[in-house]
């Protein structure tokens, strides 16, 4: 019997080893109560303001429980880099880390810095900032030279797009990596709070806060809220965004959504969308102005626009206003004007849509997941005849 205890004894202690090793190994990490990870591709007109931006973030850090790491691209041809700022025996200290490629618009290069972020800056909390130029539907975080090659760099014209929907799902798989930890993505780019963009995020963090409109730059929240999240770092996603929309000079209109709400969009739109489904074509409504546009490419309130539609094409339907109820009430959380260099009407719900000019342009965006779950495709063609 003493023999059998020994022999258990020591297979107990071959089985377990491996386990011991890696409470060691992960209590020797550092883990931080929050980390703001921004993806900063300023290789365009944008870049004179990275190092200010840079410093601004700098400046609020105070507390060695708080990190900002930042995946930065200037104009200036020296690629891309990782940048970590964090707090230490009562300093701030600045890294830099060389990135071989000049791609910022790169899901490859996104997919890497994620990866990097997950494995080295490990926290209870995450806040991802997309910085950079919003273009057309699909179209996010431009880059001018991709390539130091500029033969290569001709084929992009005007600059390359980060892809808006592969890049969504590279942040969904990050934030399930993490345990679902990221409390606030913030799309800082113009025109980004379209239904159809917001849903292409459904699973990359708690909220969400974009802007239907222009937004302005370099901004200036960094500081403040950076102090005030290393002074209360038990603050919520939701609370953050007031912070940023608070400290903000430089936007016109911020809107902040529930992830978990956003999750029924399909379900609650598609009753409000039958009555237009039924017809064989519908008149497109004249009174409706857009909101932001590019290359082409109109985006309009959400609200006015359907309301616009219906109008347009005698279309009474309780539907829709059991659809906004639900915007209003549940999916978004708050929203916040600036007093703007662009008029924002009080009757703008804070969402937008995108509506193509014929049926042609509207049918290239068949695969976003919105228009996968949802007869909204369908609508937005009859429109377009």
């Amino acid at each position: 019997m003493r023999n059998f205890t020994c022999y258990s004894k020591f297979w107990l202690l071959i089985l377990f080893f491996p386990l011991f090793g890696i409470v060691l190994l992960v209590s020797n990490v550092n883990v931080y109560k929050w980390v703001f990870v921004y993806y900063m591709s300023y290789d365009n007109d944008l870049s004179s303001y990275g190092e200010v931006i840079l410093s601004d973030l700098r400046k609020g850090l105070s507390n060695s429980k708080v990190a900002v790491v930042v995946y930065a691209d200037f104009i200036d041809g020296k690629g891309m880099k990782r940048i970590s700022l964090c707090h230490a025996d009562g300093k701030t200290h600045r890294k830099e880390t060389a990135v071989k490629s000049e791609d910022s618009a790169d899901e490859a290069e996104l997919s890497k810095y994620f990866e990097w972020v997950r494995k080295k800056w490990v926290a209870e909390n995450y806040c991802i900032v997309f910085l950079n130029h919003g273009g057309k539907l699909n179209q996010m975080c431009k880059d001018v030279k991709p390539f130091r090659n500029n033969s290569k760099n001709r084929q992009f014209g005007s600059g390359k797009w980060l892809d808006a929907s592969k890049a969504a799902k590279v942040a969904a798989r990050f934030n399930q990596q993490v345990d679902r930890r990221v409390r606030l993505l913030f799309l800082q780019q113009c025109g980004r709070a379209t239904i159809q963009n917001l849903y292409n995020f459904v699973d990359a963090g708690e909220y969400i806060m974009a802007s239907p409109v222009v937004v302005g730059a370099p901004n200036t929240y960094y500081t403040k809220t950076i102090a005030s999240v290393s002074q209360d770092q038990n603050v919520t996603g939701e609370a953050l965004a007031e912070i940023i929309m608070r400290e903000d000079e430089h936007y016109t209109l911020y809107t902040l959504i529930s992830n978990k709400e956003l999750k029924k969009l399909p379900e609650k739109l598609a009753p409000a969308l039958k009555s237009f489904g039924r017809a064989s074509a519908l008149n497109r409504p004249d009174s409706c102005s857009p909101l932001f546009e590019h290359e082409g490419e109109k985006f309009y309130d959400l609200k006015s626009y359907l309301y616009d539609l219906s109008s347009a094409n005698n279309i009474t339907d309780k539907e829709l206003d059991s659809f906004f109820d639900w915007c209003e009430n549940s999916l978004i959380v708050s929203r916040a004007v600036r007093e703007p260099d662009l008029p924002v009407e009080p009757s703008y719900c804070g969402l937008s849509i995108y509506v193509p000019s014929s049926p042609d342009t509207g049918s290239s965006y068949s695969f976003l997941p919105l228009y996968q779950q949802t007869d909204i495709e369908h609508i937005l063609r009859l429109i377009s005849k």
